[in-house]
């Protein structure tokens, strides 16, 4: 009875194991208000404390192989849409919303053309859904790996901007949208705080082009033969 239990408790554990690692959390930093017109947040400190808790085993390194968990989408195109029960953030209007996402869907789409992305309506039949909902007060969003492609943005206690330069207690839209989508593409986090897969984003800064690692890693996995 007790090797039976023991096969059972194993099984399940890395059922659990399997599942968790196709979601990812991006974290905003602690805020604080600013000390002087030129420092208008306070940075993350490099920690792991900086890390999602759901990608600790997972850092980005230029010896390793690229693939990730949850895979790549082998289709062509890949469509995405808001999902129709989504809200929009306070402040801002639907148009806006949408124009900004379209923004972030073709920075990635500029390095790996073929992903063709197509934004259709109702989200709910888009293989990458977005929805505006309430998240976990340590996170602006999360989301998880192909084929899943659910697309979360926080809308309780994250203030979105639009604007060229975000305020200071404010996260940047594109930026945050572009992280999340790299996630729904197949890519996990990276410890280079200059990429745009980096795990946290700080209030009142913009991260809108995608670093020289971020094509590297997009293109490894969508164009390398294993």
């Amino acid at each position: 009875m007790g090797i039976k239990f023991s096969h059972q408790f194993n099984g399940a554990f890395i059922m659990f194991v399997v599942l968790q690692s196709f979601l990812v959390e991006s974290r905003h930093v602690k805020l604080e208000p600013p000390h002087n017109q030129e420092q208008g947040h306070r940075k993350s400190n490099g920690t792991s404390d900086d890390i999602a808790p759901s990608t600790l085993d997972g850092l980005y390194s230029s010896k390793i192989n690229y693939n990730l968990y949850g895979g790549k989408w082998y289709k062509s195109p890949v469509t995405y849409g808001f999902d129709s029960t989504s809200p929009m953030p306070s402040g801002l209007n639907y148009e806006d919303v949408i124009y900004v996402i379209d923004e972030a869907f073709q920075k990635w789409q500029a390095v790996v053309p073929e992903f063709a992305f197509q934004r259709i309506y109702p989200g709910e039949d888009a293989d990458i859904t977005i929805l505006f909902t309430t998240v976990s007060t340590e996170y602006y969003g999360y989301s998880y790996y192909p084929p899943d492609g659910r697309l979360h943005l926080d809308i309780d206690h994250t203030y979105w901007s639009i604007e060229s330069y975000p305020a200071w207690n404010e996260h940047d839209l594109l930026s945050g949208a572009m992280h999340e989508i790299g996630h729904t593409l197949g890519l996990m986090h990276t410890s280079n705080r200059d990429a745009v897969m980096y795990p946290t984003l700080d209030y009142g800064t913009i991260k809108r082009e995608l670093s020289q690692e971020d094509i590297d890693r997009i293109q490894s996995l969508y164009y390398d033969e294993y």
